[in-house]
């Protein structure tokens, strides 16, 4: 995923939708936040050219009405702050957000084809006859192991 979806991604699931849940009409966020949230170290242009970006208010619903904190230069810093209105989301200005997956969502996928490799035999038989029938590596050596300790 590219630095640009993760940024929307992480500020719309870790602010914007926590913040329409609890009613609030703004939210504001700081760049050096925002990055560190990220885990990330020298990515600062990155992140706020994003949390700047039409593409990420229309996406996020949102519209920036305050920029403020940054150089004088209005380049990319850490200690610019974004204040956002968050739009109404039934309102003629409404945008779709992005339904961005929880790890909960990724974890209900844990044992999905369960069934399908349970009427295959299980996954280990499954991949034995995908290989055919020469054994793998650990299955030769064990074999081999066996064999030594036999022979002593």
């Amino acid at each position: 995923m590219k630095p640009t979806e993760q940024t929307k991604n992480h500020v719309i699931f870790n602010y914007i939708a926590p913040a329409r849940r609890k009613g609030e009409t703004t939210v504001q966020l700081r760049v050096g936040d925002v990055q560190k949230g990220l885990g990330w170290t020298n990515r600062t242009p990155s992140v706020f050219s994003t949390l700047l970006s039409k593409d990420f208010q229309r996406e996020a619903g949102v519209k920036l009405v305050e920029k403020s904190g940054g150089p004088p230069s209005g380049g990319p810093s850490t200690t610019w702050n974004f204040v956002y209105q968050l739009l109404a989301e039934d309102g003629p200005t409404a945008h779709a957000t992005k339904t961005i997956p929880s790890e909960s969502s990724f974890n209900s996928l844990f044992g999905l084809c369960a069934e399908t490799f349970k009427a295959l035999g299980g996954g280990e038989e499954y991949l034995r006859r995908q290989r055919g029938a020469e054994p793998d590596a650990w299955e030769r050596y064990e074999a081999e192991r066996q064999g030594a300790e036999a022979g002593k």
